[in-house]
């Protein structure tokens, strides 16, 4: 049977979309059209050899099937951009894993999740939609993680961690095990977490403090 190249867009055009799309060239079956994003100014630009065909709006107008990557890291953005394209019924929104990436056993996730190179993923892990996890990050046994979270890279998640939504956690951060990360919080590069992080509010050091919050 003939392999069928599916068609794919990526939304964005910063340095995360470019990190998709070299994932995308690693994996089999995607043919990539180009990027849109919703800055005019970059439209007819070419990145990496791929045009900015448009904005958002455009892939609103399309009636064949498309897969879609949201190659943006904040998480509130992915939300929104997730939240104007779900209305139409031939936009998919695949799960993006790279062929090194290590899966146990009983890892089990929504759509959308773009998962880079060399991550690694135990046993029984549960991922909601649209989480980036990014290079070289790991993640424990019994770990739960909500959506539109980005995990940058070189991340250790220890065992029976719990990961709300809309969450950033900078490259280098190691969070032990059994605790609890709230919803939209951020967690700086190189952090040690050692205890709960609530939500909305700003951690980092070694071991983490909070150092803003916000309602």
């Amino acid at each position: 049977m003939p392999r069928i190249n599916r068609k794919i867009i990526i939304v964005g055009t910063g340095g995360f979309a470019k990190e998709v799309t070299f994932l995308l060239s690693r994996i089999e079956n995607y043919q990539l059209l180009g990027y849109v994003d919703d800055n005019s100014d970059l439209h007819g630009n070419v990145i990496l050899d791929y045009p900015v065909i448009g904005n958002t709006d455009y892939l609103l107008s399309l009636d064949e099937e498309w897969a879609i990557a949201i190659g943006i890291a904040n998480p509130q953005a992915k939300k929104n951009i997730y939240k104007k394209l779900r209305t139409k019924s031939n936009l998919i929104f695949p799960n993006l894993i790279d062929p090194s990436a290590l899966f146990g056993l009983e890892i089990e996730m929504g759509i959308g999740n773009i998962i880079m190179a060399n991550t690694t993923f135990t046993s029984s892990i549960r991922l909601g939609n649209f989480n980036m996890i990014n290079i070289a990050t790991t993640i424990g046994h019994d770990v739960e993680i909500g959506s539109y979270n980005s995990l940058f890279p070189s991340i250790n998640v220890s065992g029976n961690v719990r990961i709300g939504n809309e969450t950033s956690i900078g490259v280098g951060s190691k969070i032990i095990q059994g605790l609890a990360v709230g919803e939209a919080s951020i967690i700086g590069a190189g952090s040690v977490v050692i205890r709960d992080i609530e939500s909305k509010t700003k951690n980092v050091g070694v071991p983490t403090r909070v150092i803003e919050s916000w309602e």
